[in-house]
């Protein structure tokens, strides 16, 4: 296991009740691994964070547009 990997603590990472990483600590986690992957899974490592992106940004404006 490499250096940036050790450091990465999987308790300190914050989890939902239905067991899932929050979207924050989701982003992390895919920087994370791009650093570290070859170029092929960097590429879908990449297509990930992106539509992570996209998805956080539905629920925010669906959240903002249903606030008072």
């Amino acid at each position: 296991m490499n250096d940036c990997m050790t450091s990465f603590s999987i308790q300190a990472l914050h989890w939902t009740m239905d067991g899932e990483l929050i979207p924050c600590d989701r982003l992390v986690l895919l920087n994370t691994l791009i650093k570290d992957s070859v170029p092929d899974v960097q590429l879908e490592l990449i297509r990930v964070v992106e539509e992570l992106a996209v998805a956080e940004r539905r629920v925010t404006a669906q959240v903002s547009s249903e606030m008072p």
